[in-house]
């Protein structure tokens, strides 16, 4: 029963979510009315889940990356030096800045619950003063903004990895909303701050962010360089702490997490030894490189040729593109750094340029699909990168498991490659003040 819901349950809220979204992005809603709308859902949804993990839920959790964090936190306050094993693989004020809120809920998981509630709102708040900001400039629409933000409310990664969990890839965002906000109101030195400082703050994927920092508005050397400070200042330090502050990179080159196309590979014996070989560990990271690469190249081609412009939604779709790519390429795609796209591709999904919302559904499939994948690796009793040996020998039952792995990761690899290409048509794309798109048809 309980696997049943954990399996089902995604796809029920994830649709739940499309419900939502359909019936708040629907124009015979007035704009007052669809404010109180998302701003009702949202505090409803937030308090009701974190009361019921407070209340009952907490106490049945035995194994996340929350439940770790009690470990690594309980060594903090003992006054035990911060070494490599201790801070792996999360950047060195990670866990001293959830401290002040599991001591205030008794060192319960519950403190780590709301802390990541408190990142999102973090988010959520400099995410809409952005969006206000490129409304008056005419890069943005009210109706826009509402349709991003119902989208994202209710999604299932947001509701069971950020809201119910507490998980870390939302302090990521955290540091990304008000770095571009920042960057909108002119205070560069801080805008690029505090965006290079979510390397030090959440963890390395942080610098899937950084492209979208230099798409907001046109980059200025100076400013960069006198905001990487405080960024080379903490790490100077911490490799001298440590000794090896690259250590997480080189551990998640060789693991295999589900979701991704590598992890479908391993189902084929004979691509084993391709896999653990060299040229198979580099061969993700190269990819991203080139398609980044290439992805880039074509946003400054465009900027050049005055087909794009530095604004808001541009740096948005930038992210989207980074973030899908990683997804894509990488070997290791956890679904709990699902959120870390959530935001971004919010916005990206419901641009007016759309005339389906075939991206918008893709973003909730991600959504739905990041967790259910999680349960069924669980649920094979193997470990990760073993999906050959089930089909060569396992039993029925872990067989139909691994054939929905299967499925579900080329159904997520197939919606991270529109959320990719969407993403980058968005920075690419020129937002003319005072210009309005199309609007977004069912």
């Amino acid at each position: 029963m309980a696997l049943a819901f954990r399996i089902i349950g995604p796809f029920v809220i994830a649709l739940i979510s499309c419900a939502f979204y359909v019936y708040a992005s629907s124009h015979r809603l007035a704009p007052v009315q669809k404010r109180r709308l998302l701003l009702t859902v949202y505090l409803g949804s937030r308090v009701s889940l974190w009361l019921f993990f407070s209340i009952f839920l907490q106490k049945h959790v035995t194994s996340s990356d929350p439940f770790y964090y009690t470990t690594y936190m309980a060594k903090f306050l003992a006054g035990q030096v911060p070494v490599r094993d201790f801070f792996y693989p999360y950047g060195p004020f990670l866990i001293p800045s959830i401290i002040p809120f599991y001591l205030l809920l008794g060192r319960r998981l519950s403190g780590i619950s709301l802390f990541g509630i408190f990142a999102e709102a973090v988010a959520l708040t400099f995410f809409v003063k952005s969006l206000s900001i490129t409304r008056k400039r005419g890069e943005t629409t009210e109706s826009w903004a509402y349709d991003a933000l119902a989208l994202y409310l209710l999604n299932p990664a947001t509701l069971y990895y950020t809201v119910l969990q507490g998980y870390n890839s939302i302090i990521q965002t955290a540091y990304l909303m008000p770095a571009l906000y920042l960057l909108l109101r002119g205070k560069n030195v801080w805008g690029y701050a505090v965006g290079l400082y979510g390397l030090a703050g959440s963890k390395l994927l942080a610098v899937l962010d950084w492209p979208a920092l230099l798409t907001v508005r046109r980059p200025r050397l100076t400013a960069i360089l006198l905001g990487a400070l405080p960024l080379i200042a903490t790490y100077t330090a911490y490799q001298g702490i440590t000794g090896d502050i690259l250590f997480p990179i080189r551990t998640h080159v060789s693991i295999i997490s589900p979701g991704n196309v590598w992890y479908v590979l391993w189902a084929f014996p004979r691509l084993h030894p391709f896999l653990t070989g060299r040229i198979g560990l580099v061969l993700p990271s190269l990819l991203f490189a080139v398609l980044f690469l290439l992805g880039f190249v074509r946003w400054i081609w465009c900027v050049r040729e005055g087909r794009a412009s530095f604004s808001f939604p541009a740096a948005l779709g930038m992210s989207t593109f980074c973030t899908s790519l990683f997804f894509l390429c990488s070997r290791y795609t956890s679904g709990s750094y699902v959120p870390i796209v959530l935001f971004p591709a919010s916005l990206v999904a419901t641009s007016p340029r759309w005339r389906s919302r075939r991206i918008a559904y893709s973003l909730l499939a991600v959504s739905a699909l990041c967790s259910i994948n999680h349960t069924l690796s669980h649920e094979l009793g193997t470990p990760r990168g073993l999906l050959g040996d089930v089909f060569a020998s396992g039993s029925t039952h872990q067989r139909v498991f691994g054939a929905l792995i299967v499925m579900s990761s080329l159904i997520s690899v197939f919606c991270f490659t529109l959320l990719a290409r969407a993403g980058l048509q968005t920075a690419t794309a020129k937002h003319e003040p005072g210009r309005e798109a199309p609007t977004t048809s069912a």
